[in-house]
């Protein structure tokens, strides 16, 4: 008969048991989940990686060699180092050591350079592993090659500027044509009615004033594509919000409302840009409301605020059906347009323009109620404008004019219409002949008044290099700047390169003579 054990005994050997029974357990699953772990590695399309706290690989998988073209030796520690592209080392630190600081997982597409001589492109992603102290043990990530990615969305991306390109082009051209229509109507007209001089009169206008709203076609385009710096100069906000919506609103059936302070402080602005932008977000809002409404232009005084920085605010508010909150959020994107006709770049414009000017512009709207574009431009310190001269309304000037421009056609407009107004004028076509010009005369005893210098000239001694010599010569040289390439700094900021004023192309005759005539009178 078998001895029966001690109660406490046999518990005691059934609890030796279990554990053994468990630790067998335990250990035949850590075994299976190493196998599964490395089964998972080794059949993984991207590569998987083990570092330490300070970055060191202490595992590489099968698949991180095929992509990196570097065996699992050589990527262990710091040696993974050496594939990254020289070029974007200092970005792969960068964004290593910002995700290192905020404890964030590290994410970053970079070119790698292989052993073999390829470039690829991959992503790295580099996840924390947090003890229970909470401090980063070290890190497990993924290395991707995505270099038939990259290839694709930028193919993606090259058809959709292709695309994007294409309406903007459509829709400059049918601008363009309709004006170019208006413009040789007008002057074919005129040619008929020269029995009439009231009549040509009246066409001739109607050509000069498509004339005006080509250009502006053209800058709104430059303002976009290039950024052009404005040129800037004090302006009374006040009279440009009217003149620029009144303008806006011609010919259609919506009504314009203004809600503007009178004490409306100046601000300093390119007046064509900010004029672009309120007439664009008129005519946007009458687009808006083909059945009629009302527009309302507000303006008002902000601040000083704690900054001491004065500001004044403008908004421009329609009646119409209002933008949906998806649209809302793409409305300043360039080429987006819900219109069936319209190129997009409207309101990517007035971004563009108030930001150049220091300011900002958004839009808030309800749908069925109407949407408002709000903007705030920064205010100068100055209590009032400087009311131009009267005497600079006189029709007839005096002295000698030297103009330097490369086109034959623009010397000839200029010299007649010069001439036409009282001076006395001479052109040439390049930088070296207006320099050895204008020394001349002045060794002649007959000098120059003024020079009216184009800045671009292809192949030839320009307006910088023109302006900078006759200085040297002429410190009090009256001197004015003309292009038709209106985004070039210069033309922003004149008076840092020598000139006294700016002219830009194309330019009404008006406006010549009177910044010509100002500029001898000062």
């Amino acid at each position: 008969m078998k001895k029966k054990l001690n109660p406490s005994v046999e518990a005691a050997s059934n609890s030796t048991d279990s554990k053994g029974s468990a630790q067998v357990k335990s250990g035949v699953a850590l075994r299976e989940s190493e196998e599964l772990f490395h089964s998972l590695c080794d059949s993984a399309p991207i590569g998987i990686f083990r570092a330490d706290s300070e970055g060191n690989n202490i595992y590489c998988s099968p698949g991180w060699e095929i992509i990196t073209g570097m065996s699992a030796s050589e990527g262990m520690g710091k040696g993974w180092i050496k594939g990254i592209h020289p070029d974007d080392l200092e970005e792969h630190w960068k964004v290593w050591n910002d995700a290192v600081t905020a404890r964030h997982i590290y994410s970053h597409e970079h070119r790698r350079l292989t052993p073999q001589g390829k470039t690829i492109w991959v992503r790295t992603l580099a996840n924390p592993l947090k003890s229970p102290d909470g401090k980063i043990s070290g890190y497990v990530g993924t290395m991707e090659d995505i270099t038939e990615l990259r290839q694709a969305r930028q193919d993606m991306l090259k058809n959709q500027k292709i695309e994007s390109l294409g309406v903007l082009a459509g829709g400059i051209a049918h601008d363009f044509n309709n004006i170019l229509t208006i413009i040789l109507g007008n002057v074919s007209l005129a040619r008929l009615q020269l029995h009439d001089p009231e009549k040509v009169t009246k066409r001739l206008e109607e050509a000069e004033n498509a004339t005006a709203r080509a250009k502006d076609l053209a800058q709104q385009l430059l303002t976009f594509a290039r950024g052009g710096e404005p040129v800037k100069k004090i302006i009374d906000l006040r009279n440009l919000l009217m003149k620029a919506a009144r303008f806006a609103l011609r010919g259609s059936n919506v009504r314009g409302e203004f809600a503007l302070a009178d004490d409306l402080w100046p601000v300093v602005a390119d007046e064509g840009q900010l004029a672009q932008v309120i007439q664009n977000l008129v005519l946007n809002a009458v687009q808006v409301m083909p059945e009629g409404g009302t527009v309302t232009i507000s303006a008002e005084n902000a601040g000083p605020p704690q900054g001491g920085k004065r500001f004044v605010k403008i908004s421009v508010a329609d009646t119409g059906a209002g933008i949906s909150e998806n649209h809302l959020q793409r409305i300043f994107d360039p080429y987006f347009t819900t219109k069936q006709q319209g190129s997009g770049l409207g309101l990517a414009t007035c971004y563009s323009i108030i930001r150049k000017h220091g300011g900002k512009i958004r839009a808030t709207s309800t749908l069925g109620k109407g949407s408002t574009f709000h903007i705030s431009l920064p205010a100068t310190e100055h209590e009032s404008l400087t009311v131009p001269n009267s005497r600079t309304k006189s029709s007839q000037g005096g002295g000698r004019v030297l103009v330097m421009d490369d086109e034959e056609d623009i010397r000839d407009v200029t010299q007649a219409i010069l001439e036409e107004a009282g001076y006395t004028v001479e052109s040439v076509a390049n930088g070296s002949e207006a320099i050895d010009l204008y020394l001349q005369r002045k060794e002649q005893g007959t000098p120059f008044s003024a020079v009216i210098l184009d800045l671009t000239i292809p192949g030839g001694v320009g307006g910088k290099e023109v302006i900078e010599k006759l200085r040297s010569f002429d410190p009090d040289l009256k001197a004015i700047v003309s292009s038709g390439y209106s985004t070039d700094p210069i033309m922003a900021n004149y008076r840092d390169y020598g000139f006294s004023a700016v002219l830009s192309k194309p330019y009404r005759t008006q406006e010549m003579i009177e910044i010509l005539r100002e500029l001898l009178m000062e």
